[in-house]
């Protein structure tokens, strides 16, 4: 196999699955350094709604999504890829 026909084998596009909002959540809660608690206070958003997220139980509400945006500096299409 010459380098021509590896290169083409390994350029196959393989689709990649939109992260689940706790994915997305806690990366955010990573990138930031803070904890659920220290967001729920700063957003006023219930600890139990982002306790639900992280979980997996409960997506992302378009209400939840403008304050993380707003929180996050993040444009609002980056969190309602699952919307």
């Amino acid at each position: 196999m010459d380098a021509q026909t590896h290169a083409s084998a390994e350029d196959k596009h393989y689709p990649i699955e939109p992260a689940s909002d706790a994915d997305m959540l806690r990366h955010l809660l990573e990138a930031k350094g803070i904890k659920p608690a220290q967001l729920s206070r700063d957003t006023r958003i219930p600890k139990s709604t982002i306790s639900e997220v992280l979980a997996g139980k409960k997506p992302f509400s378009r209400q939840i999504i403008r304050k993380l945006a707003d929180y996050f500096n993040v444009d609002t299409s980056v969190l309602a890829t699952n919307i």
